[in-house]
Parts: C-alpha cells; sequence; structure tokens
C-alpha cells in the first residue's frame, strides 16, 4: 500500500531539500540527515554503500522519512513524516534513474560527491503511512 500525496504535498516533497531517516538495528535507532529526491511516487537518496543506515537497512528494511519545514513563525510550520519499506539500489536501470534525478536536483554529485556503482548505493524510501501538517491553512491529515 502506498501513499496517494494532495498536490500540495508532491510540491512540498519535491520542493524540500534536506530530511531525517531514521533506521534501526537490534539495539538502537539510528537517525541521519539527508538530501532526497521525490518522484511523486518514492524517495531515492544516495549514499556510501558501507554506511551504519546502509548496513541497518539490509537487515531491516523499514525505516522512518521526516522532511519539514521550520519558521521562527510556529504556525508556518509544515512536514511530512512517513513510514515505509527501503531497497538498496546498487545498479541497473533504477540506479541510473535515481542517479540522474539527484544529480539534477544537487550540483554537489556532479562535482564533489560523484554517484559511482561499486562505491554507492541509492536508497528508495517507498512511504507506506504519512502524517502531514501544514499550520499555514490549519491541515493535519493522519493516515487511515
Amino acid at each position: 500500500m502506498s501513499v496517494k500525496f494532495s498536490e500540495k504535498e508532491i510540491r512540498f516533497l519535491k520542493h524540500m531539500r534536506v530530511g531525517r531517516l531514521a533506521t534501526t538495528d537490534s539495539e538502537a535507532i539510528h537517525l541521519v540527515p539527508i538530501c532526497p529526491v521525490f518522484d511523486g511516487t518514492v524517495f531515492y537518496m544516495a549514499t556510501h554503500a558501507k554506511t551504519r543506515k546502509v548496513r541497518n537497512l539490509r537487515k531491516n528494511n523499514k525505516a522512518t522519512l521526516l522532511i519539514d519545514q521550520y519558521s521562527e513563525d510556529w504556525m508556518r510550520h509544515v512536514a511530512a513524516m512517513m513510514t515505509g519499506t527501503v531497497d538498496i539500489i546498487d545498479k541497473g536501470s533504477e540506479f541510473e534513474k535515481a542517479k540522474a534525478l539527484l544529480e539534477a536536483k544537487y550540483q554537489q554529485y556532479n562535482e564533489l560527491f560523484p554517484i559511482e556503482e561499486g562505491e554507492s548505493v541509492i536508497i528508495c524510501f517507498k512511504p507506506t503511512k504519512a502524517v502531514t501538517w501544514d499550520y499555514v491553512v490549519g491541515e493535519l491529515r493522519e493516515p487511515h
């Protein structure tokens, strides 16, 4: 079951440049900042193949992703907190598609941190539940 986001939520999720991904091993939660790209259905994020988050996800493919926008005016907070499953992509056509999306959004992947098969993996996060809120318009949407 995948989450169906509204057009406004999709625009927000495509625009935002930073999020936080939580994974777990048998003992602890591991929470890290990530730079995702959203294709309207799934999120892609690149990382080195040997990171702790990748080790955790190879053992347990469930994760939580938070994308939010902070404001000193607390009535302007906008966020989406999603739980879902992850596929780790290390080669092939989906790797190339996600790599192109990430490089188009983040110039740093072209210049400083190239995404390369064998060294990098792409995490494909598939949201199955979401809670979103937008205090500007007084909206809170919870999973059914």
